[in-house]
């Protein structure tokens, strides 16, 4: 956190005061055009600079195209916003600046959030010849929780060689999160016998640690389902697969491990 008073001001600052390392270029024309709208607005820039406070003045963060239009135009002072140096917000910064590129972790990435990474090197002319719904559903299938690297895309089968997995460091990272420390199942209960909250418990529980593709049934409504079917000549669990619940037989599996006929 910042150790300064003015995080989160708009203050009008002597440009002197203000340091920049941001490296920064653009045309002649450009420049010479926008410190003339600079002049005929008095001088004033409506888009503030985005700066972090140091000991001797002020350090230039995110728009250093304002930066170098005020300092063509030779004013004395410009508009700026002081923010806190925290990294994630100066990459906010320079992200809503379209300064960088955002990124994605593949890691967590959502389905939405992977067909709008693929589809955005694409239009850029990267991924050539991928087919992006199979890539899309490959990847968004794949266990990516543990991945260090994107070699395991082109194991995928999906149309993203070795020689097509560069362009993916573009946009994605990749953050492998912490594996679920996955607690002792509730105890075996009849699924005769078995209260609405008993039968939910052991579901849910499937449902929460993404046991045997649980994470993809409605823990509620398979819970009613079994509930309200007629069970009292069930001589095995194997009539829920006859229920349109959800359960197959591999999930059949892990039910076994948690009810009895």
């Amino acid at each position: 956190m910042s150790n300064f008073d003015n995080v989160g001001k708009l203050m009008y600052l002597p440009l002197e005061k203000i340091d920049s390392e941001i490296d920064f270029t653009e045309s002649e024309f450009i420049l010479e055009a926008a410190v003339e709208s600079v002049i005929k607005a008095n001088g004033r820039n409506w888009i503030p600079l985005i700066v972090q406070e140091i000991d001797n003045g002020y350090q230039l963060i995110s728009n250093p195209f304002v930066y170098a239009v005020m300092l063509r135009a030779n004013l004395g002072k410009v508009w700026a916003i002081v923010i806190d140096p925290d990294p994630k917000n100066i990459d906010q910064a320079k992200i809503l600046s379209r300064e960088i590129t955002p990124k994605i972790n593949l890691s967590i990435a959502s389905r939405s959030s992977i067909q709008a990474g693929l589809k955005f090197l694409q239009d850029g002319g990267d991924l050539k010849g991928v087919d992006p719904l199979k890539a899309i559903n490959r990847i968004e299938e794949a266990d990516r929780t543990t991945w260090k690297d994107f070699t395991p895309i082109t194991k995928l089968s999906c149309g993203i060689t070795k020689a097509k997995i560069a362009p993916l460091d573009k946009i994605f990272y990749l953050e492998p999160i912490a594996p679920v420390v996955i607690p002792e199942p509730p105890k075996k209960v009849s699924i005769k016998k078995a209260t609405r909250d008993e039968i939910f418990e052991r579901l849910n529980y499937l449902h929460i640690y993404k046991i045997g593709g649980f994470n993809k049934i409605d823990s509620d409504q398979t819970t009613n389902t079994i509930l309200n079917a007629y069970k009292a000549k069930w001589t095995s669990l194997n009539p829920l697969l006859e229920l349109d619940c959800g359960i197959d037989t591999d999930k059949l599996k892990e039910v076994k491990k948690l009810f009895t006929k």
